[in-house]
């Protein structure tokens, strides 16, 4: 119970952290973290696009040591398979370094 309530808390602070980052590409509408399964799940509703599209990650896990940890995808699936393709080139198996403070929402290594 205790995670579901964490991951509700997180999800809305990530959200807001990250839509002031896609603001330029459209709005992000829905985040959901899920720290347990390490999934996390999106909508954003993209400049030009009339309807939103929905963004898994199937799987991810954080590495590193205090100070710097990354964020590792391992699977990811989109609405739009242009995007799923693009998406899968970009992140997936690519280390994103992740600040100190976003560890609250995904989990810590090992967790």
């Amino acid at each position: 119970m205790f995670s579901g309530l964490k991951d509700t808390l997180t999800s809305t602070a990530a959200k807001s952290f990250l839509a002031s980052r896609l603001d330029r590409y459209g709005k992000l509408s829905d985040l959901r973290i899920h720290s347990r399964e390490k999934t996390i799940s999106a909508e954003l509703l993209l400049e030009g696009e009339p309807v939103p599209v929905m963004i898994e990650i199937g799987r991810y896990r954080v590495t590193g040591k205090s100070g710097d940890h990354s964020l590792v995808v391992e699977s990811i699936s989109a609405s739009r398979p242009w995007l799923q393709n693009l998406l899968q080139d970009l992140l997936v198996e690519k280390p994103m370094p992740v600040p100190s403070v976003v560890l609250i929402a995904l989990g810590k290594p090992g967790d």
